[in-house]
């Protein structure tokens, strides 16, 4: 899934963008001005920025001059938004190096047809969806697989492949989100499957490496990997750098599918990565009030994988059991792990949780 990132201090700009980019199935994001503008484009490069030209703090002729003199993110298209259509404006824009400028209001016509000068048609873009709750691990070792399989099946797809070739064919006929890549297979290597798999889609990388292999895995984020894991792995290892590179290319609605589940009835949380489960939180809070409607009132929150907890992961913790408590959920805090359990009991609003060594003792306890 691409990425848009909006920057107009007006918010009700910023909303009619968002729906009219809503026929190009992209993840968008919005900043209110310059400054933050920049601040998520350095963080999460987007694929096109829609930048308006007069703005408080910071305007579009400013920030436009910070994009081009950012080694990180100089080469990000850019459209500008424009109440004028005059000449004069029309030439200082073409100056200043964008893709093209839209004038507002817009028709959604000649809204699409400028963004589909970076973004490509509708359809195409369509047709170029990932799906965010699978993943493709690519090996030519079974026993690595079923290991892979076993770390990644509770929170989403499992899809598999021998080899690089076999990976591009499954790649093609289900564009999983993610794909994990043996660095280290015979005939096709990690490094030329994902030159190939970055030609089909816009996914988020894996690398398998052996542990160890310091310039392997140097090389394989040099060469566009989100993250690289050394083998044999931990299951928890991997599905964090798994969903970690989904978070890239997954907008946050589609992500919590990967770490929401069920236990016989029951809605189970698994904490993901603490950057990922930053970005997670508003929609959390979402699908909370989603199950309360639906009348759902339990709710487990696993955190056994978490071997400690970061200052991050205590701080959003602390805020997803606030909200499951402002709507009515009793939560069920899964871990065997005593550090953490000594952490989180720390925590004011884990006062009135259970305790549970596993999932099954967790939803019977609730």
């Amino acid at each position: 899934m691409k990425t848009v990132l909006t920057i107009d201090d007006s918010k009700v700009v910023r909303t009619m963008v968002g729906r009219a980019l809503q026929t190009f199935g992209v993840r968008v994001l919005e900043a209110q001005h310059g400054g933050e503008g920049l601040t998520l484009a350095r963080a999460d490069r987007p694929d096109l920025i829609l930048l308006d030209v007069t703005m408080p703090v910071m305007d579009g002729r400013q920030t436009l001059a910070e994009i081009r003199g950012d080694a990180s993110i100089h080469d990000v298209p850019v459209i500008m938004l424009t109440a004028e259509s005059g000449k004069d404006i029309v030439i200082e824009i073409a100056r200043l190096g964008v893709t093209g400028y839209i004038v507002k209001p817009f028709k959604q016509e000649t809204f699409e047809k400028e963004v589909a000068k970076v973004l490509g048609s509708p359809e195409a873009a369509a047709e170029g969806a990932v799906d965010p709750t699978a993943v493709l691990v690519v090996d030519d070792s079974e026993k690595v697989l079923d290991v892979a399989r076993a770390a990644l099946a509770h929170n989403m797809k499992v899809l598999t492949a021998l080899s690089g070739a076999e990976a591009l064919e499954t790649y093609r006929n289900s564009r999983p989100g993610v794909v994990v890549v043996d660095l280290a297979m015979p005939d096709m290597d990690g490094f030329a499957t994902l030159a190939e798999l970055r030609k089909l889609g816009r996914s988020g990388y894996v690398a398998l490496s052996v542990r160890g292999d310091d310039a392997a895995q140097e090389k394989a984020r040099k060469a566009g990997y989100h993250g690289v894991v050394g083998k044999p792995f931990r299951e928890g290892e991997l599905l964090d750098h798994v969903l970690t590179a989904a978070s890239s290319v997954v907008a946050p609605e589609d992500l919590v599918k990967c770490c929401l589940g069920d236990e016989d009835g029951c809605p189970v949380f698994a904490i993901p990565p603490a950057r990922v489960l930053s970005r997670l939180l508003p929609e959390f809070a979402k699908r909370l009030r989603s199950l309360a409607e639906d009348g759902n009132d339990r709710l487990i929150i696993d955190v056994a994988r978490l071997e400690e907890l970061s200052s991050d992961h205590v701080t959003s913790l602390a805020r997803m059991l606030a909200e499951a408590s402002g709507v009515g959920l009793r939560t069920a805090i899964c871990t065997t792990n005593a550090g953490v359990i000594a952490t989180l009991r720390e925590l004011a609003e884990a006062g009135e949780a259970r305790w549970a060594d596993t999932r099954g003792a967790a939803r019977a306890c609730l």
